[in-house]
């Protein structure tokens, strides 16, 4: 006989009361790359894990890019093909944790299952996370963005965001050729691309880089300014060009 679900599950108190929020499963990566605290379920790696289910695309995906940041797999550029609401977001935020801190990944069956699928044994490699919420970047007022110490900007092309996030001002001159500050408002190439992404591989960590809600942007800013189709179109293909040809 099949026991009931009722005997087997055990019902959070939110579901029993009525008072569960479903604002409070609304998924930002934003908000959880700067710890703003405001919604723990995705931004604590103990909640999130302990509500997340590792799917086998999920697991698959988390096995391919960590074993490509561990030096194991020559396969750089992932892209997520999902209708609205189909997990991107969430599956962004699985792969910050699992590489932001692997050294205090909380002892969970779920994280468990993404250690084992992975297979490099217990010790997964520690990822210098860049990323962008392309629907937070503001055409007037740009995104905050912190860099590896932790200190907050404010920045507005997309190359200074990464950049900020990689390698702070260090990585700010990489892209303007040592003018201090000052964001550049052409694209980089892929040469600079990969002096960029070389700075965290020189320091021990891999670059990880997460694009979510790319069309958001992209279609305000070109409809604001036809120049910047050329532009953006030339850094994506930089980007990706020299992820390609940088190790981890």
């Amino acid at each position: 006989m099949w026991t009931p679900w009722h005997e087997v599950v055990t019902l959070r108190d939110e579901l029993k009361t009525g008072e569960l929020s479903m604002a409070m499963f609304a998924a930002d990566l934003d908000e959880v790359i700067l710890k703003k605290g405001k919604r723990p379920i995705y931004e604590d790696p103990a909640k999130f894990f302990a509500l997340t289910y590792p799917t086998f695309n999920l697991r698959n995906l988390a096995r391919d890019v960590v074993r490509r940041l561990a030096g194991k797999s020559d396969k750089a550029v992932r892209q997520l093909h999902l209708t609205y609401g189909g997990g991107k977001t969430h599956t962004l935020i699985t792969l910050f944790h699992l590489t932001d801190d692997p050294a205090n990944l909380p002892d969970l069956p779920a994280v468990e299952e993404f250690r084992t699928h992975i297979d490099l044994g217990k010790s997964l490699p520690r990822a210098r996370v860049a990323a962008i919420s392309f629907d937070k970047l503001d055409l007037e007022t740009g995104i905050e963005a912190a860099d590896p110490a932790g200190k907050v900007l404010r920045l507005f092309h997309p190359w200074s965001v990464l950049a900020w996030q990689l390698a702070g001002e260090k990585g700010m001159g990489i892209l303007n050729g040592g003018k201090g500050m000052a964001e550049r408002d052409t694209a980089p190439a892929e040469n600079v691309m990969m002096d960029l992404l070389a700075v965290a591989n020189a320091e021990g960590v891999a670059p990880l880089i997460l694009l979510d809600e790319v069309l958001m942007y992209a279609r305000q800013k070109v409809a604001q300014d036809k120049n910047w189709l050329i532009k953006l179109q030339a850094f994506f293909q930089a980007l990706t060009q020299a992820a390609v040809k940088t190790d981890r």
